[in-house]
């Protein structure tokens, strides 16, 4: 971190938010909102912002391409004064709907402070691959 960049550390509780949509997706919409929501009442700047709703789309389109048919995504955001972590999963028909050595993984790395895909064996009960991407963004203020 350069020294023009501090770290805020705020006392503010975290505030968690779950969502569930359909795996469509005119569904990435109502992400993004909510997450969007969440990063501006925990203080972060519009540019923060606008990096967390590009990320969220990232993440979420993948996953909707290559989810089930009939299923769902699910949406979870937890944000307090310092940092907002984002997980978004889904019952995919593959092992790894987003190819982590492309230019969208790179984009996500590039623009996150913390990023992971977990991709879990096939699931004979959700008939599909559950996979899970996550990412966290540090507030920062310049």
């Amino acid at each position: 971190m350069d020294s023009s960049n501090r770290i805020i550390t705020d006392s503010t509780p975290a505030t968690s938010t779950r969502v569930q949509v359909d795996a469509d997706l005119g569904q990435v919409v109502m992400l993004r909102a909510v997450a969007e929501t969440v990063a501006l009442i925990a203080g972060f700047t519009m540019d923060e912002v606008a990096d967390i709703r590009v990320a969220l789309d990232e993440a979420a389109t993948c996953l909707i391409l290559d989810a089930i048919p009939e299923s769902e995504i699910h949406c979870e955001v937890i944000a307090d004064g310092f940092r907002i972590r984002v997980e978004v999963d889904a019952v995919c028909a593959t092992t790894g709907p987003m190819d982590t050595t492309g230019f969208g993984w790179h984009v996500l790395n590039s623009i996150t402070d913390h990023l992971t895909a977990d991709h879990r064996a096939y699931s004979r009960e959700q008939g599909g691959y559950p996979v899970t991407i996550t990412f966290t963004q540090v507030r920062r203020v310049r």
